[in-house]
């Protein structure tokens, strides 16, 4: 595992990743404004598909075409990513479970609507995610929008 600090901005991954990432995100255009840049690295990532693992101020970045395709893949039952995982547990207000297996088993694909309308903190998954959080914000409005397309409004 490789690292790199620069200022708020961490990146995490193979010394490959880690230098594809750097030289993909201009640092001259972050404002330290961080739900602006936590949108402007998200954006980065799906656009140029950096493999690295990117933190602001020590919290991860998501993926949104990541994360969209690996949940779109398990409402459909397939298996859950490690990636979906770790954005469940650690952006959705939930508990891990154990592991993927014991999330799983709690939340299989037909229980996803009943989660993301109240999570383990008895919150809508939106409304738990800081406001600061926009890129995790940004993915759990496209999970409702999949989850509740002619259903009650979340």
């Amino acid at each position: 595992m490789y690292c790199i600090d620069k200022e708020k901005i961490s990146i995490y991954g193979s010394k490959k990743d880690v230098n594809q990432a750097i030289n993909i995100l201009n640092f001259t255009d972050f404002f330290n404004d961080e739900p602006i840049d936590r949108i402007r690295i998200q954006n980065r990532i799906d656009e140029k598909k950096i493999k690295a693992i990117i933190l602001y101020d020590g919290n991860t970045v998501w993926s949104f075409n990541t994360v969209i395709r690996d949940f779109k893949r398990y409402i459909k039952g397939g298996q859950m990513t490690n990636y979906l995982y770790k954005f469940l547990s650690l952006a959705c207000g939930s508990i891990a479970h154990y592991n993927k297996a014991g999330w799983s088993s709690t939340y299989p694909p037909s229980e996803m609507r009943r989660f993301f309308q109240r999570n383990e903190f008895g919150q809508r998954v939106y409304d738990h995610i800081p406001l600061w959080k926009t890129d995790a914000k940004k993915i759990v409005k496209e999970i409702e929008r999949i989850l509740n397309p002619l259903a009650e409004r979340f």
